[in-house]
């Protein structure tokens, strides 16, 4: 790692710490992800989830691996350098995103959920944490969780941000499909709007509850093989009204507002894929130009200003006619 000089260090997780580190080839800033676990052989190596997506999945909206280095048995990914990440955007905020950088955002993330889905993964941790941004281009990053469409169940328990994992993998479902990355880009969407999470649980049960509150009572046959649906026997229904989505983010367009409904459903099959959700309204609408507000006195004036002018019209044709008929 000698061509490498570490800057600061912009993160510490479960598998790794990442760095901001300087190439001393090439002076381009890069970040390096520093795994925690030994690696003795590099098949091992070549074999890790995250490496096998990133070999395969090559698109602007997806962050790109430049090089694995393995010295002394510990593992380092080198990746492009991103600035921030989309929750640091959304804590730094004073006010709500407008619309259309949410709708640039969203649609930059669906792009390369297309891509991801169509070559045979499934993210499973989408969240703000693992969205990057540098100059609003947004890119997906971190598939320590990634899976292949084609992998064989059962899937680990523990997917994804309580916040944002799909009812099913809450409820320990023992096949899930690209539909639970779907529910976390409605639940994505929403925070967008709001600067807060859209369904904050405390606990599995809690997350539940939480996402009841705002959709209602679950339908229980879309989760037949689910191996805890206790969590959802614990929960008063008789207690729930669900609130209405478009007064809990007021300050999201009617288009918004149906398109989180479709991606945060309860049915996995009834969630719209990325390919689909780049073909809603939110997406096509092509008027996010707000409509210029005018001080009520201007507009006011503006109208006896023309009332005027309709007056003095009128008298100048009265005062004509009157001087033809008396000629």
């Amino acid at each position: 790692m000698e061509r490498y000089r570490i800057l600061e260090e912009l993160g510490d997780g479960t598998c790794g710490s990442v760095f901001k580190a300087l190439s001393m080839e090439t002076n381009e800033i890069v970040a390096v992800k520093k795994m925690k676990r030994k690696f003795y052989f590099w098949e091992e190596c070549m074999n890790l989830r995250e490496v096998k997506a990133l070999r395969k999945l090559n698109h602007p909206n997806i962050i790109k691996l430049k090089e694995v280095v393995r010295e002394n048995n510990e593992l380092f990914f080198i990746f492009e350098y991103m600035e921030y990440n989309l929750y640091q955007r959304m804590r730094e905020r004073e006010r709500p995103f407008s619309e259309e950088e949410i709708w640039n955002f969203m649609s930059q993330l669906l792009e390369g959920l297309v891509h991801m889905h169509r070559n045979g993964y499934f993210h499973r941790d989408l969240k703000p944490e693992n969205l990057l941004v540098t100059d609003n281009v947004l890119k997906i990053a971190d598939f320590g969780l990634a899976r292949e469409v084609l992998s064989m169940p059962p899937y680990t328990e523990y997917v994804s941000t309580r916040w944002y994992r799909a009812p099913e993998v809450l409820l320990q479902s023992s096949t899930y499909t690209p539909a639970i990355d779907m529910w976390a880009v409605g639940a994505i969407l929403a925070e967008l709007f709001t600067l807060s999470p859209i369904f904050p649980g405390e606990s599995e049960t809690d997350q539940l509850f939480k996402i009841c509150l705002v959709l209602g009572a679950s339908n229980w046959t879309a989760f037949s093989e689910a191996a805890n649906t206790y969590r959802l026997i614990n929960i008063s229904y008789s207690n729930i009204i669900p609130v209405n989505v478009s007064d809990l983010i007021p300050n999201a367009s009617s288009a918004a507002i149906d398109l989180i409904k479709q991606l945060c459903s309860w049915d996995p099959l009834r969630r719209p894929t990325a390919e689909q959700t780049l073909q809603h309204p939110f997406f096509h609408v092509g008027m996010w130009i707000p409509y210029p507000l005018r001080d009520p006195l201007e507009l006011k004036l503006s109208n006896i200003g023309k009332s005027l002018s309709r007056l003095e019209s009128n008298v100048s044709e009265f005062l004509f006619l009157l001087h033809v008929f008396v000629l």
